[in-house]
């Protein structure tokens, strides 16, 4: 029986965490003032994570089952009003390629061989989730657009109203509010997961994940 070798793909998620009032795009804040400034202010946005997420894929096992890391972000929010009754906000992630072109690309950092092809940027899949079921799409694994420009998922979309939290019920709350008294509505857990399956050009890879909080008018 020929001996199948297999080469090491790398794959490397660098998180950021991104708050206060002004934001370069996609992370733009409009001009408003009614929630106290996350950086300034009393608010307060916290990542627990490591900066870097690795997925190593060295065996045939892990190339067909593909590999899972389970709650290795924690987003903590406390969110300060200024003004009462119209403070909102919205909480989103975008990737960045570090402008690799084409830009449904991660951006390769060291590849092996011309045999395969490099990974392009739907190959993470993410899920938010969190015990009131507050995010979009809560608990389900998503992917991004392929197109670095649009690669935007919302967490708690933009609202036209203004929801507190209670009664844990699944509303998307986007009010004043704190992790510290309102821990299910105000804390969300993050998973990510990589199939690669067998195509993709062995070689390290990297990509960045934001994760923004912008108040909103």
């Amino acid at each position: 029986m020929r001996a199948v070798q297999i080469k090491t793909l790398l794959l490397v998620s660098v998180l950021w965490l991104l708050a206060g009032k002004v934001f370069a795009q996609p992370c733009v804040n409009p001009s408003t003032s009614n929630c106290a400034d996350a950086i300034a202010g009393g608010s307060e946005f916290i990542m627990s994570t490591p900066r870097n997420v690795d997925f190593e894929f060295d065996d045939m096992r892990k190339f067909i089952n593909g590999i899972t890391h389970s709650g290795s972000t924690q987003l903590r929010l406390k969110v300060d009003e200024l003004i009462a009754g119209s403070c909102k906000w919205k909480l989103m992630m975008y990737i960045d390629n570090n402008g690799h072109l084409p830009n449904n690309e991660w951006e390769p950092l060291v590849t092996y061989g011309s045999s395969g092809n490099n990974p392009q940027l739907t190959l993470i899949q993410v899920k938010v989730y969190n015990g009131c079921g507050t995010p979009l799409a809560n608990g389900i694994f998503q992917v991004f657009s392929n197109n670095v420009q649009y690669d935007i998922l919302d967490i708690i979309p933009q609202l036209a109203v203004q929801n507190n939290p209670a009664p844990c019920d699944g509303t998307h709350v986007n009010g004043p509010g704190s992790y510290l008294t309102d821990y299910n509505e105000y804390n969300f857990t993050i998973d990510y997961r990589i199939i690669p399956g067998y195509d993709l050009k062995p070689g390290a890879y990297q990509i960045k994940i934001h994760f923004c909080l912008v108040e909103v008018p």
